[in-house]
């Protein structure tokens, strides 16, 4: 175990070429094929589709919006600024499309999708709406062309804006239709389509290479659409970076408990959540604080986390089985999955950041 821990340290603090570790991220699994899903980490963004966003309120009641949201109107308006400026700035998770996303590494595409009633339309969302969702899947499918090795994970979620069962419907049959014979179909047995099927064999080479995590079961199921519990979700839901950092080792430490669940795949969100305060502090010009939810991963929640993959290597801890961060494209992201699955996970109870040991530390 000592000489795995000590390679994959390496690979997370030197250099890739340094190791002959060099690969293009746009095809990165490729040497991956005779794994599982299950036994990988897939970077991945959060809030994938939100580069661009309309000056338009996300679909959905008042009090589905971020509780940041109704705060930043009311400062905006206070001062003169367009409210919908404000909020943009503290919206948007991402700088580039999913298309590039995907070409940088990306392998899980996180779509929030929102029903516009008024256009008969699927919105991504983020407090505000963007883009039609149909657009995001035609660059999935693209890119999954112009890669055949590799798959790629999209969850569809948060379904606001009051659709009914036949919208809900269209937004199925879109996904069913744009991937076509590329749609990885629900086998029935997560269990077994996670951690026993071969991503080179039983996904690759018969081409199911799109995986639609869909948020309505019903409605998915009819479409052989895999459902929400395919993937754990968790998150700080913090501004502070100490404070995302200690959630998520706690999250590793349960993650590597022999007692983990091995019907799903579990995601680890390496972002900071904008408060209240959050903003409010952005317009201070008196001090130096982040303007955006850009800055804030760039400047607060991305440099930490290759010393805390790092840290966990050391500890003989795997991460999880998805990694999302904000700002995607300026980020570590991708060199620090992919130097996890160097050797892939660790076996379940060898991870010494463990509940009991974390519970003595504190």
């Amino acid at each position: 175990r000592a000489m795995r821990v000590l390679v994959l340290v390496l690979a997370l603090v030197l250099p890739r070429a340094a190791l002959g570790l060099e690969f293009d991220p746009a095809s990165w699994m490729n040497a991956t094929r005779d794994r599982a899903l299950g036994a990988l980490t897939l970077p991945g963004s959060h809030d994938s589709a939100t580069q661009y966003l309309s000056p338009k309120l996300q679909p959905g009641r008042a009090g589905q919006l971020p509780r940041w949201v109704d705060d930043a109107v009311r400062l905006a308006e206070s001062i003169g600024v367009p409210a919908d400026q404000l909020v943009r700035r503290w919206a948007r998770a991402q700088s580039a499309r999913v298309g590039a996303q995907l070409r940088l590494g990306a392998r899980y595409v996180d779509l929030r999708s929102g029903w516009d009633g008024d256009e008969g339309v699927w919105r991504t969302h983020h407090a505000l709406e963007g883009q039609a969702v149909d657009e995001i899947l035609e660059e999935v499918k693209v890119f999954l062309v112009e890669q055949p090795s590799e798959v790629v994970i999209v969850e569809l979620s948060h379904f606001y804006g009051d659709p009914s069962e036949s919208a809900v419907e269209r937004l199925a049959t879109a996904a069913t239709e744009i991937f076509g014979d590329m749609l990885a179909p629900y086998p029935g047995d997560a269990r077994a389509a996670l951690y026993d099927a071969q991503l080179g064999k039983d996904y690759v080479d018969v081409n199911h290479r799109a995986i639609v995590v869909f948020e309505d079961a019903n409605v998915g199921k009819r479409f052989k659409l895999w459902p929400r519990e395919t993937l754990t979700n968790t998150y700080a839901d913090s501004d502070d970076a100490r404070a995302m950092a200690a959630f998520n080792r706690d999250v590793v430490a349960a993650f590597n408990e022999k007692s983990f669940r091995d019907d799903a795949l579990l995601k680890l969100s390496w972002t900071l959540t904008p408060q209240a305060s959050t903003v409010v502090r952005s317009l201070n010009i008196f001090e130096k604080n982040p303007k955006s939810l850009l800055e804030l991963a760039s400047s607060r929640a991305n440099p930490p986390l290759r010393d805390f993959a790092t840290d966990a290597a050391l500890h003989a801890c795997s991460l999880a089985h998805i990694v999302v961060v904000d700002d995607f494209d300026h980020s570590s992201v991708v060199d620090v999955v992919l130097a996890s699955n160097v050797h892939g996970m660790f076996p379940k109870g060898a991870c010494a950041w463990s509940a009991a040991a974390l519970a003595s530390e504190r």
